[in-house]
């Protein structure tokens, strides 16, 4: 369930930043340190109770800190901050991607920004309300 999941958040990220690589944490792609990137991660899924989930769901956006990385970050994390403005759309966008669970609502429970070894890095930590069934 939990690469359904990044699979969900990624073509919601996808939706709204379409020229940002997107992609999930659990995949098996090699990772280019060059370019500016966005990485969906579910490290865990809760059982609640019946067909309910709680998901953590962090979202990890790096940039290259080039010249203009601080001025493309900061654009890109403001595009992402509006890709999880609307639960309605984003619903919609996740139940038809993720291949089975369907999103019920979220939350963000933190946001942080760091430079790290020359990298931009936004980090978005949301809990995400999971229906199995």
């Amino acid at each position: 369930m939990n690469a359904q999941i990044e699979s969900g958040f990624v073509a919601i990220l996808q939706a709204v930043m379409p020229s940002v690589p997107v992609r999930e944490a659990t995949s098996s792609l090699p990772l280019h340190g060059d370019i500016q990137i966005a990485i969906v991660e579910c490290p865990e899924v809760e059982h609640v109770v019946g067909p309910l989930h709680r998901a953590t769901v962090s979202i990890h956006l790096g940039t290259p800190a080039f010249e203009e990385g601080e001025a493309r970050h900061k654009e890109t994390s403001a595009l992402l901050a509006a890709a999880l403005v609307s639960n309605e759309s984003a619903q919609s966008i996740f139940n038809s991607a993720s291949g089975g669970p369907f999103l019920r609502g979220f939350h963000v429970r933190s946001q942080s920004e760091k430079i790290v070894e020359s990298t931009w890095r936004s980090t978005l930590e949301l809990v995400a309300g999971i229906c199995s069934g």
